[in-house]
């Protein structure tokens, strides 16, 4: 049987310490893209647009529940982003901020 149709064994030290190596390669690997995205004008447009489109900037209030739960749920994954973006460096919203009002105004 070869390695990757072996059945995980979370009591054997070898296979929960390459998973975890593997799981910490993965997380670099995102956030070096992130850092890459957030890096550039074009990658902060983009994640702006983002942003507004999952809701970030105004309210989810509806007279349906449904409603609500639904702009909610896509709130969440721009909030989510926006908490990255914070972590990454505080400064960048607001670099991302003046840079789309100036993009508004032209």
């Amino acid at each position: 049987m070869s390695e990757e149709q072996q059945a995980y064994n979370a009591g054997d030290a070898q296979q929960v310490a390459k998973r975890q190596s593997k799981a910490k390669i993965r997380e670099h690997l995102k956030k070096s893209g992130f850092r890459k995205l957030m890096s550039d004008s074009e990658g902060r447009a983009w994640m702006w647009d983002l942003l507004t489109e999952c809701g970030v900037f105004h309210s989810s209030f509806s007279k349906d529940a449904l409603e609500i739960a639904f702009a909610e749920g896509r709130r969440d994954i721009g909030l989510r982003r926006l908490a990255e973006i914070n972590r990454l460096d505080p400064n960048l919203y607001a670099k991302m901020a003046v840079e789309n009002t100036k993009k508004n105004d032209e």
